[in-house]
């Protein structure tokens, strides 16, 4: 038997309509039943929790806070560095030397400072020492370097008395180094010569250990190159006690400008330079040429045996 086909249309009608209504009913409690539940805790919440909700730190805490903020910001240092206290120095303003020197050699004996040789400008080299009194803070004694003594990079070392002047540049700009060595007598500034140095150098470190004068690294003849070679003469009051230089352990590392000192009977090559301005090829005046170089803080000990 077939149904009509009206009455199945009706019913769906009323089908659907149901179901629709149903949902809209649902949604609708879901909705009121959340705004009504949100409204009730925001007002039934204790005046305690509300309290510590709204409460802000006092103010000394909060400028404490943005304080260590900014310092964390600054802080260059590790707290390790940082926290150690420095010394507090004061610089006084001493009599100026009598010229401008770059790359010259100075050193102290007693009261006096001793300054040798160095650049005036790039084409300009001194050829003289000036003297320096601590005591009354005046320069004065001004007398002339040996005409074969190099005039900058000069190794340089004292007993207390006499000074010993290894190698170094003869002239301006980039010129060449020399072999030649000197000895300074303080009591009565005159000059010495002594034993030529096997090769030239340029600044290299010098140091009087175990009687004995000891010549380290530097730089070559090319001016550039580190060099790693190590010799030492016996000395005795400006003399030499050998016929020549002794060939020693090779520096680890070479180059000029390094800080040479006794500690303990340990010496100790510290920091200094790698590579440096060369003469410009054909250059009739040896015109410095920038080359890369640069500075080491690596530090090399000998121990005795």
């Amino acid at each position: 038997m077939v149904r009509p086909a009206g009455k199945q249309n009706c019913g769906r009608v009323v089908l659907v309509s149901c179901l629709a209504l149903l949902a809209a009913g649902l949604i609708a409690d879901f909705l009121w039943a959340s705004s009504h539940r949100f409204s009730s805790a925001g007002m039934s919440l204790p005046s305690s929790v509300t309290t510590v909700i709204g409460k802000l730190p006092p103010k000394s805490n909060e400028e404490e806070t943005k304080k260590k903020k900014d310092n964390a910001r600054e802080r260059k240092l590790s707290a390790t560095f940082q926290d150690l206290d420095a010394p507090q120095l004061q610089w006084e303003k001493m009599a100026s030397a009598p010229v401008p020197r770059l790359d010259g050699a100075a050193i102290q004996i007693r009261n006096f400072l001793y300054v040798f040789a160095g650049y005036g400008n790039i084409d300009l080299v001194h050829s003289h020492v000036d003297i320096y009194n601590f005591v009354d803070n005046t320069w004065g004694g001004r007398f002339d370097m040996p005409k074969e003594m190099a005039h900058s990079h000069l190794g340089m070392v004292t007993d207390g008395r006499y000074i010993y002047i290894v190698t170094g540049q003869y002239g301006p700009q980039c010129r060449g180094p020399t072999a030649k060595t000197f000895v300074l007598d303080t009591d009565t500034n005159t000059w010495s010569d002594f034993i030529s140095l096997l090769v030239p150098r340029y600044a290299p470190a010098t140091q009087l250990w175990r009687g004995r004068l000891h010549v380290m690294g530097g730089s070559k003849e090319n001016r550039h190159t580190p060099g790693l070679e190590h010799w030492s003469i016996a000395v005795k009051d400006g003399k030499a006690l050998e016929k020549e230089w002794r060939s020693e352990i090779p520096i680890p590392r070479g180059g000029p400008h390094r800080a040479c000192v006794v500690v303990d009977d340990r010496l100790f090559v510290i920091g200094g330079q790698e590579g440096d301005f060369m003469a410009k090829p054909g250059s009739p005046i040896f015109k410095c040429s920038r080359r890369m170089e640069w500075y080491s803080v690596m530090s090399t000990c000998w121990m005795r045996k």
